[in-house]
């Protein structure tokens, strides 16, 4: 399963090693964390999820398992405030 980026109403700016996600249809912001921020980058950039959760495993000390749930979990929030779409 893959992901989209919202790019006709999603706006994101990277704060140090932060982020902030703008729904322009919603007018909500949304502050990212470093981790959150670098997911939504991934997506962003089509990466699969394996492919997001490989550059967060060698950049952090996390085991595969745990982070898919974590990504998983990420992504679903993203997937609730409209940031990203299932394909």
């Amino acid at each position: 399963m893959g992901y989209q980026f919202n790019a006709k109403d999603i706006l994101i700016t990277q704060l140090g090693e932060e982020g902030v996600a703008f729904n322009s249809a919603t007018n909500e912001y949304f502050s990212l964390n470093e981790t959150s921020f670098k997911i939504l980058r991934g997506i962003e950039s089509n990466l699969s999820v394996d492919a997001i959760c490989r550059q967060l495993e060698n950049e952090y000390e996390i085991s595969a398992p745990d982070c898919r749930k974590q990504v998983n979990n990420i992504i679903q929030l993203f997937i609730s405030k409209k940031l990203i779409t299932e394909e």
